[in-house]
C-alpha cells in the first residue's frame, strides 16, 4: 500500500501528465541498466579477476545486453501496437527488475575460475536487456500521444533527457555507495562480509524505477483513444505489412537509417572514453582502473561523471530548440557539427594530447552535440512519423536499427583502433556523421504541429491499391490495341 500511494502522490507532484511521467521514469531506469555495468564491472574484475584481466568476459556480458534490447525493441514495439503501450510497458518493467535483481545476485558459475561470474551476469543481463529495450518504442509513443501538437518535440525531449540524468547516476551513486560500503578489496582488507557489496548494490539499484511504476495498475497508454494502437476490436497490421507499405520506405530510411548511423558513432566513442580520459586525466594504464582515488587520476566515479556532466546540457537545449528549429534541423545540425569535431581529433589528437583541458572540451562538445542533435531526435522521430496502427511497432524497428548500430560501433571500432589507431577510428566517426547529414535532408519529414491521429496506415494501403488499380485500367487498352 505504501508502495502504490508514494507511486501516486510521485504522479500527483509532477507538472506533466500520467503518461509522460511513467515514460520519463522508464527511460531513466533504461539509461541507468545499460550504463551501470561500465562501472560495476571495474568493481567485478578487481574482485574475481585480480584486474582488467577477463575483458573476453566482460565483451560477451557487453554485447549480450544489446542483444536482449533488440528482441525488446522488436517484441514489445509490436506488444504495444496489439496490447496497448501501457500494459506493454508494465511488461517491460517486470523483465527490467528481474534482470536488475538477478545481476545483483550473480556468483560464478565455477568456483575455481572467478571470471564465470560474468556468464551468470551475462545471463542475467539478457533479461535486462529485452526490458529496458521494449521501453524505447514503448516510452517515446506513449509520451508523443499523450502531448498537444504544438509542444510535442518538447515534451518527448524532455521524457528522453532523462536518459541523461540516469547515466550521470551511473558515476554519483558509485561515489556514495563506495564511501559507505567500500570496494571489495577494502571490505576484504578489513574481513566484511560480502566482499561485492558495492558493485550489488548499484546492480540492485537498476530496479527501483521499475518497482516504483509496478503499483500502478491502469496502463498510461490505454488512457486516450490512440493509445492502443488499435481501431475497435481489429487486430493491427503485421510487421510485414507495414514494411511492404511503400509510403513508409522513405521513413524508414529517413528513421532507421538516421538512427543506426548515430549509434555507430555514439558507441563507437565510448570505446575512446578509457584512452582519453587516462590522456585528460593523467591516469597511469599499468595499474588498472581504480574507481575510488583522492583525485581526477585515480577515481573513475569522478571521471565519468565530468564527461556525463558536459554532455548533459546538450538535452536541455534541445529540449528548448526542439519545437522552435524542428526535429530535422535538429538532427542535421548535430551530425554536421560532430563531424567537425570528429574531424578535429582525427587530425590534431596527438597535439590535443599535451593540452588536456582542450582535450576534455572537444571530446565532451561530441556528447553535447550528439544530445543536441540525433541522440534526441532518433529517439522522437519515429514516434511521430508512422502511422497510428503500427506507429509503435515501427518505433520499435527503429530502435532496434540503432542498436544494431551500437553493435557495429562497439565491435568494430576495437580492432580499427588496435591495428590503424585511435585517429583513423575518428576518421571513421566524422564520414558516419556526415552520411547521417545525407541522410536526414533526404529521407526524414518535419512533423511540427502535425496531428497525430491523422495519420493512417490502412488510408495508405488502401490509397496505394486504387492507384495500382487506376494504373491497370489505364494499361488494359493499350494492351488490347495491341493484341
Amino acid at each position: 500500500r505504501f508502495q502504490s500511494r508514494f507511486s501516486s502522490a510521485l504522479l500527483g507532484a509532477m507538472p506533466f501528465n500520467r503518461g509522460q511521467v511513467v515514460a520519463a521514469l522508464s527511460n531513466l531506469g533504461t539509461a541507468y541498466n545499460l550504463i551501470n555495468i561500465n562501472l560495476a564491472h571495474v568493481l567485478i574484475q578487481n574482485e574475481y579477476c585480480g584486474g582488467d584481466n577477463c575483458k573476453h568476459y566482460v565483451a560477451v556480458a557487453g554485447s549480450v545486453c544489446l542483444l536482449g534490447a533488440i528482441i525488446g525493441q522488436l517484441t514489445f514495439g509490436y506488444v504495444g501496437d496489439c496490447l496497448g503501450r501501457g500494459r506493454a510497458l508494465l511488461f517491460t518493467q517486470v523483465l527490467s527488475i528481474a534482470g536488475a535483481l538477478l545481476s545483483a545476485v550473480a556468483v560464478p558459475f565455477d568456483k575455481d575460475n572467478g571470471a564465470t561470474v560474468f556468464v551468470f551476469i551475462a545471463l542475467a543481463r539478457l533479461v535486462l536487456g529485452i526490458g529496458v529495450g521494449g521501453v524505447y518504442p514503448l516510452s517515446a509513443t506513449i509520451s508523443a500521444e499523450s502531448s498537444s501538437a504544438s509542444n510535442r518535440g518538447k515534451q518527448v525531449a524532455i521524457v528522453f533527457s532523462m536518459q541523461g540524468v540516469g547515466t550521470l547516476l551511473v558515476p554519483i551513486l558509485g561515489i556514495v555507495v563506495i564511501a559507505i560500503v567500500g570496494t571489495p578489496e577494502s571490505r576484504e582488507a578489513h574481513g566484511s562480509h560480502i566482499e561485492g557489496l558495492s558493485w550489488r548494490l548499484l546492480l540492485a539499484l537498476g530496479a527501483l524505477p521499475g518497482l516504483v511504476l509496478l503499483p500502478l495498475r491502469r496502463p498510461p497508454g490505454d488512457e486516450q483513444g490512440a493509445g492502443s494502437g488499435r481501431s475497435g476490436d481489429a487486430s493491427p497490421p503485421s510487421v510485414m505489412q507495414a514494411l511492404k507499405t511503400r509510403s513508409n520506405w522513405p521513413k524508414l530510411l529517413g528513421c532507421a537509417g538516421g538512427w543506426f548511423l548515430f549509434d555507430v558513432t555514439f558507441y563507437g566513442n565510448t570505446i575512446f572514453q578509457p584512452v582519453v580520459l587516462q590522456v585528460i586525466f593523467k591516469a597511469d594504464p599499468e595499474k588498472g582502473t581504480p574507481v575510488d582515488g583522492h583525485s581526477l587520476s585515480t577515481n573513475l566515479c569522478w571521471q565519468l561523471a565530468i564527461v556525463a556532466l558536459i554532455g548533459l546540457p546538450g538535452y536541455y537545449v534541445a529540449c528548448y530548440f526542439m519545437d522552435k528549429l524542428g526535429r530535422k534541423a535538429i538532427q542535421i545540425q548535430g551530425f554536421a557539427l560532430m563531424a567537425v569535431l570528429y574531424t578535429l581529433l582525427a587530425v590534431f589528437l596527438d597535439a590535443l594530447e599535451d593540452v588536456p583541458l582542450l582535450l576534455l572540451v572537444v571530446y565532451g562538445m561530441t556528447y553535447f552535440f550528439s544530445n543536441f542533435g540525433p541522440n534526441s531526435t532518433t529517439f522522437i522521430l519515429p514516434s511521430e512519423t508512422f502511422p497510428l496502427e503500427v506507429r509503435s511497432t515501427m518505433n520499435g524497428v527503429c530502435a532496434a536499427a540503432g542498436k544494431l548500430g551500437a553493435t557495429v560501433g562497439s565491435a568494430g571500432f576495437k580492432p580499427v583502433v588496435t591495428q590503424a589507431g585511435t585517429n583513423v577510428a575518428f576518421w571513421l566517426c566524422a564520414g558516419c556523421a556526415l552520411l547521417g547529414v545525407v541522410v536526414t535532408k533526404a529521407f526524414v519529414e518535419d512533423m511540427r504541429s502535425r496531428d497525430l491521429a491523422s495519420t493512417s496506415l490502412i488510408r495508405d494501403v488502401n490509397l496505394e491499391v486504387r492507384e495500382q488499380q487506376v494504373t491497370e485500367v489505364r494499361r488494359t487498352p493499350a494492351c488490347e490495341a495491341g493484341s
